[in-house]
C-alpha cells in the first residue's frame, strides 16, 4: 500500500499526504501485519472491516484499544495501533432480507424510486438513532446502470435538502470525529470547506505509455514522462 501511494504520487501527481487511508482488496485484511504497516507508513485509517450488527450503527474508532465487534473476515488485528482509525463497513439491509457490507453489493429494486427507498431506509437507521456517520461505498461501475445512478441522485437531492446533514469525505468526517462541533459551527468548520487550490496546470493530453511488465505489455497514461518499465510493487 505504501508503494502504491508512491506510484500514485509520482505518476498521477497526487500529493502523497492526501493519500491517507486504504481498503484491503476484497476486504481480505492482513491482521497485525497490515495494521503494523498502516502505523509505520503513517496512514490515518483503514476501511476494510464489516460489522454485522447495525442497530445502532457503529461509529469509527481508533485502534488504541481492542475491537468492540466480532471479526467477520479474519485475521483481524489483536494489538494496539495508537492513532490509526478504523472506519468500519456498517452493514446495510436490502429490501429482500439480505445484508451487504458495501453499497454496490446490495440487491436493488428495478426503479430509481426503489433504489432511493433502499438507500434512504439504511440512512434513516443512522439518522434516527445515534447519528453515526453513514457510509456510501461504491465502485464506479455501479453508476453505469442508469436507474442506479438516477436513484442515487434522488438520494443526494434529499440529503442536500437537510440542514443537519453534510456530505463529506472520510478524511473530513474523521476531522469532525477528532474535534466535534455543533450544527451551527459545522457550517464554518475548516475541514468541511472546499477551498482546494490547484497548484499546477493540468495537462490536457497525457502521455500514453506502452511498457513492459513481467506478464507482458501494459498501458498507462500519465502527465509525467513515461517510465522505462510499468510501475509495480515487486
Amino acid at each position: 500500500m505504501a508503494g502504491q501511494r508512491s506510484i500514485l504520487a509520482k505518476y498521477a501527481n497526487i500529493n502523497p499526504e492526501e493519500i491517507r487511508g486504504i481498503r484491503a482488496p476484497f476486504l481480505a485484511i492482513g491482521g497485525n501485519n497490515m495494521f503494523s504497516m498502516l502505523y509505520d507508513a503513517n496512514f490515518t485509517y483503514d476501511s476494510s472491516m464489516p460489522i454485522y450488527e447495525n442497530t445502532p450503527p457503529s461509529f469509527p474508532y481508533t485502534m488504541d484499544y481492542r475491537m468492540h465487534h466480532a471479526c467477520m473476515i479474519p485475521p483481524c488485528p489483536t494489538k494496539s495501533y495508537p492513532g490509526v482509525w478504523e472506519v468500519p463497513l456498517v452493514m446495510w439491509n436490502d429490501l429482500y432480507g439480505g445484508r451487504c457490507s458495501m453499497g454496490d453489493a446490495c440487491n436493488y429494486p428495478d426503479t430509481p424510486e426503489g433504489v432511493y427507498r433502499m438507500i434512504m431506509t439504511n440512512f434513516n437507521r443512522h439518522y434516527s438513532t445515534n447519528r453515526a456517520p453513514f457510509n456510501l461505498f461504491y465502485r464506479p461501475s455501479w453508476f453505469t446502470t442508469p436507474h442506479y445512478k438516477a436513484g442515487f441522485e434522488l438520494v443526494l437531492d434529499a440529503l442536500m435538502s437537510m440542514d443537519d446533514v453534510w456530505i463529506v469525505t472520510t478524511w473530513q468526517m474523521l476531522q469532525w470525529m477528532k474535534n466535534p462541533v455543533t450544527k451551527q459551527e459545522a457550517h464554518n468548520f475548516p475541514p468541511f470547506q472546499c477551498k482546494k487550490e490547484v497548484s499546477e496546470a493540468r495537462c490536457k493530453v497525457p502521455n500514453l505509455c506502452t511498457l513492459w511488465h513481467r506478464d507482458g505489455l501494459r498501458y498507462m497514461k500519465t502527465c509525467q514522462n513515461c517510465p522505462q518499465f510499468y510501475p509495480w510493487i515487486e
